[in-house]
């Protein structure tokens, strides 16, 4: 008996020891790897290569490599090249160096060797006009390659300078037909790439050109290019022509938009075509300006089949005007998917309540009432039912997580993110996940979860098809900071965690292509405005890159919008997104339902976030270990300006 505890106690202390050398030997790689990139950035060479060779079987070498070979790529041997490709596939890195090392090869003039090594890069439209460029000179004429030229030329917007040779004989083979040409001119006005429709103008004959000029005249200043029309409107893109212009001047005034064009219909023969088109856009352009002829125009367009945003606005306009009967209506000519949605169900229920048929609107709102979502809360507040969250969490057994662990793609990104490479350590886990099947997905996210990535945990549960583990898609993380900011500014912590977690979904370091940074996506200017009231002595980009820091600003300016509402969360949401000045433009002349309102919202985005908010924020007091505040309570009726407190 002895003999076996002391044989236990051995082996016990060999596995510590054990332990313990793996702990410090991976220790030091991560010592020896941030040691060589700094080497390699201070230019000693002979520093980084001495440190390289320490990282012989560490995971994260070929990082370390490519950090070397993406600026030599030009003077590296090609061979080294190869080797680097095949020994880094459980990375991005292979197409990484590769989309650079084929530039050099292009721009030493080896196309040989280009042809032979080229691979589609997914964004580089550059390197596939090269590579075009010389099949066509290869004398490859077949309609595969036909094809991708037409792909290319169909694109609103000005192609890279490596494509004007495949155009240009893509153009002498005839492809470029008046037709394709007036089509790309069209993507591009409505893209607004005026300097690209002036240079495709080109490819049209003289005497078509005129009509590029015309167009661009109705851009520029459709009043008066509409006023002075003076040439026979009968081609198609005459017609084209005006009806831009007419539609061009609806963004500022719908209703003089429609009187020009009535005086058009009498002075110019237009189609049942032109007609439909004009009525379409002014009527949604009138609904998202609240105009009361809205719903008229756009109930007077033939709907094609397909055409759901039409087919959406007049519903919406419908509801804003409190025409409840044609909003019915138009939500019965609904695709069947779009009808079935939980947005649509309740809103026929909505319907049927308000017509006086409770009774039938019940069962359908007790249904609603059993899904964790905006709709299905508002459903239960109806009815009074309790809110149903569903939580079903992800069972993961330890055999799934250490299989994926072992992966050499997953253990990259574990690295990277343990060293704080969070840019790279992000395109690595896209990278590791991005052909994992659903089961496999939610074992990743519990994975991340389990390494404190959350971000990663929310965005690869969401793609696994299985929205209830609540822990995984709603963490409650920073509670102290934002439990703290709740009760210093007598606002609700759930409400808070809604915003963040549709503003960032956590990831600290989010940049919008607005240029708003960190959990609550505050604009630099917000962030300045902030930093003075709040006397705080830092650099904006720094404070709203900090977690403290950004949530102390985010939710003093929370307050500021919830004040300036007379504490109208709903209201205070929406220009938390869109800016109290487009949401003051909102506010109804009467008394609206917050529903209502919210559906109606013309910006389709902030409608999305007021809702994912609302409904985030129930969910978070639920996970907080509160009773959800229902929603009827966060959204009290939408009154009047000067009533709801909007300046």
């Amino acid at each position: 008996m002895m003999s076996r505890i002391l044989l236990g106690c051995t082996l016990a202390a060999a596995l510590a020891m054990s332990m313990a050398a793996a702990a410090a030997d991976i220790d030091a790689q991560r010592e020896n790897y941030v040691a060589a990139l700094t080497a390699l950035r201070a230019g000693d060479e002979a520093r980084y290569r001495e440190l390289l060779r320490r990282l012989d079987g560490y995971v994260l070498r070929g990082y370390a490599e490519f950090e070397f070979l993406k600026d030599r790529v030009e003077r590296t041997d090609a061979a080294v090249v190869r080797d680097f490709i095949l020994a880094n596939a459980h990375t991005p890195l292979p197409n990484l160096l590769r989309q650079r090392w084929l530039h050099s090869i292009a721009d030493r003039g080896d196309w040989a060797t280009f042809l032979r090594e080229y691979a589609e890069v997914a964004g580089d439209t550059a390197l596939m006009c090269l590579h075009l460029d010389r099949r066509l000179k290869g004398g490859d004429r077949g309609a595969s390659i036909v094809q991708q030229i037409d792909a290319l030329w169909e694109s609103a917007q000005r192609q890279p300078t490596e494509c004007n040779p495949v155009f240009a004989e893509w153009r002498r083979a005839g492809h470029a037909t008046g037709e394709k040409v007036w089509e790309r001119i069209g993507l591009a006005m409505d893209a607004r790439a005026l300097s690209l429709v002036r240079d495709l103008s080109d490819y049209l004959p003289p005497a078509e050109r005129v009509w590029v000029d015309r167009w661009l005249a109705m851009h520029r200043d459709p009043a008066s290019a509409l006023a002075a029309i003076d040439y026979p409107v009968e081609t198609p893109v005459a017609r084209t022509v005006v009806r831009y212009g007419v539609v061009r001047l609806a963004y500022r005034d719908p209703e003089e938009a429609m009187r020009r064009w009535q005086a058009l219909k009498r002075a110019h023969e237009f189609f049942g075509e032109d007609e439909n088109y004009v009525l379409r856009y002014i009527g949604i352009l009138a609904a998202q300006k609240r105009s009361p002829s809205a719903l008229k125009w756009l109930s007077a367009v033939s709907a094609e089949s397909d055409d759901l945003s039409l087919k959406l606005w007049r519903v919406y306009a419908a509801l804003w005007a409190g025409e409840w009967d044609t909003a019915r209506r138009f939500i019965a000519a609904l695709p069947d998917a779009e009808r079935a949605s939980t947005r649509w169900r309740y809103w026929s229920a909505r319907i049927l309540e308000r017509g006086g048929d409770a009774t039938a609107a019940r069962p359908i709102y007790a249904a609603l009432a059993r899904e964790r979502d905006y709709y299905g809360f508002l459903a239960a507040d109806r009815i009074g039912a309790d809110y149903a969250m569903q939580h079903v969490s992800v069972d993961a057994a330890p055999a799934e997580i250490a299989k994926l662990e072992a992966r050499r793609d997953f253990q990259s990104a574990r690295e990277l993110y343990t060293l704080s490479e969070i840019a790279d350590a992000r395109r690595q886990w896209q990278w590791a996940t991005r052909d994992l099947n659903n089961r496999e997905l939610q074992v990743a996210a519990v994975v991340a979860r389990q390494w404190g990535w959350y971000d990663r945990a929310i965005q690869t549960v969401v793609k696994s098809g299985h929205p209830d583990d609540l822990e995984l898609r709603f963490p409650v993380i920073y509670r102290d900071v934002i439990e703290a900011n709740a009760e210093k500014y007598d606002i609700d912590p759930g409400w808070i965690y809604g915003v963040v977690r549709q503003e960032s979904a956590f990831v600290v370091d989010a940049r919008s292509d607005a240029g708003a940074l960190g959990l609550m996506q505050l604009l630099p200017s917000t962030g300045r405005a902030g930093i003075r009231q709040l006397r705080l002595r830092t650099r904006v980009e720094d404070a709203l890159l900090s977690v403290e820091t950004n949530v102390r600003i985010g939710v003093n300016y929370l307050k500021q919008v919830l004040d300036r509402y007379g504490g109208h969360q709903v209201l205070a949401t929406a220009a938390y997104n869109a800016g109290p000045n487009r949401v003051n433009g909102w506010i109804p002349d009467e008394t609206i339902d917050a529903d209502v309102w919210i559906e109606t919202i013309p910006y389709t985005e902030t409608r999305g976030y007021v809702k994912n908010v609302l409904a985030f924020a129930a969910v978070y007091e639920y996970r907080l270990g509160k009773q959800p505040t229902r929603l009827n309570r966060r959204m009290p009726a939408v009154a009047p300006r000067a009533a709801s407190g909007a300046s």
